[in-house]
């Protein structure tokens, strides 16, 4: 009786649906360069900028143009920045001061000077009179990228270094360019290591360009 039981429940439940498998989502559509013409001579890219005669087209969407001071400058940011980019998206800039001009990210003016970072995790500080900018190896920002520990610029004396686990003694400070290095220091010899980074990063597509 059990198994005639049994046998009328299963032909009454419902069929199951067959699984659908998801389409793979095509990936983001970049924008199209555009086309300028400058003294006869015609420009072709993106961000495309014109000062007078003069003109000036980025190489990648993820680029910058800007017009300083009726020059126009362009800058495009390395792979690794293109292919990792921050939580919060950034687009590069140009900074000018007392004719020097720098283009990148987290561009600073101090003391006359400018100077920009490559990437977006870098950082500049400032130390006598100088102004210093650094940025973590391209290794680092493909195996961290947005989990990035925190880096710092340390001073000692005339001397300033920037990165991860920075020691210093009374004149020399050194830092790690690795979030797994270390700096010891022993009799006050400061002594850093890096170990090398065994990742290997296949990318295909990059994500598309901020805003």
């Amino acid at each position: 009786m059990l198994p005639l039981i049994a046998l009328m429940l299963l032909s009454a439940a419902p069929p199951t649906p067959p699984q659908v498998t998801p389409e793979p989502k095509p990936p983001p559509e970049q924008p199209r360069p555009q086309c300028i013409t400058a003294q006869g001579r015609e420009l072709c890219g993106f961000q495309c900028r014109t000062s007078g005669s003069k003109a000036g087209c980025a190489q990648t969407p993820y680029g910058t143009c800007q017009v300083i001071r009726d020059e126009v400058h362009c800058w495009d940011p390395p792979r690794v920045a293109i292919q990792h980019p921050p939580r919060t998206p950034v687009r590069p800039e140009c900074k000018a001061v007392r004719g020097k001009v720098d283009c990148g990210f987290n561009c600073r003016i101090f003391n006359g000077e400018v100077a920009c970072n490559s990437t977006p995790y870098g950082l500049c500080d400032t130390h006598f009179g100088r102004l210093v900018c650094w940025d973590p190896p391209d290794s680092v920002i493909h195996e961290y990228a947005q989990a990035m520990p925190a880096t710092r610029c340390l001073n000692a004396s005339e001397a300033i270094a920037c990165g991860f686990d920075c020691k210093a003694s009374r004149t020399e400070v050194r830092c790690t360019n690795t979030p797994r290095g270390v700096c010891t220091m022993n009799d006050q010899r400061l002594t850093c290591f890096d170990p090398p980074s065994l990742l290997h990063c296949d990318h295909s597509n990059p994500p598309p360009p901020p805003n």
